[in-house]
């Protein structure tokens, strides 16, 4: 059984079922955890990136982009329902792949996520470091994404 624990920043953080804690701020220890993904659409070859988000609002159907965010390896687009603030969720498209991959957490945002919980994923989380190199992002690697530290890997 692994337990992650630790404190940076006044927030104590821990992991394996054991609800995290912070007097401050809790709904922000409410979001993110164990991160899960998905592979859900490889493109062929020679596709535009704009091609390429379209395929994915054309699955993800009734969408729109509300945050975009580009490297050279990799894309994160953060989609929401129109007039629906809270059902947001996070895709990764993998540019030499080029495969959407869906991301999602273990955590109590059953019905999406909002503008600030990307933000928060972006900024407290430093989930961009993961983007950066989307080959982590495969089945086989199990991250832990919390506000106040940088993602772990789960071994």
């Amino acid at each position: 059984m692994l337990v992650i624990t630790g404190r940076e920043g006044g927030v104590v953080f821990l992991v394996n079922g054991i609800r995290p804690f912070n007097p401050n701020n809790e709904r922000r220890l409410k979001v993110f955890g164990m991160m899960n993904t998905e592979f859900l659409l490889r493109l062929q070859d020679e596709i535009s990136l704009e091609a390429a988000a379209a395929a994915l609002l054309k699955l993800t159907e009734n969408t729109r982009v509300a945050r975009w965010v580009q490297f050279p390896r990799a894309v994160l687009l953060f989609l929401v329902v129109p007039n629906d603030p809270a059902s947001g969720a996070f895709y990764v498209f993998e540019r030499r792949t080029r495969t959407w991959i869906w991301v999602d957490f273990e955590d109590q945002a059953y019905g999406g996520y909002s503008v600030a919980d990307f933000e928060t994923l972006v900024r407290d989380c430093r989930f961009l470091r993961l983007v950066e190199h989307p080959s982590r992002l495969g089945r086989s690697q199990r991250w832990f994404v919390q506000p106040g530290m940088d993602p772990q890997r789960v071994v």
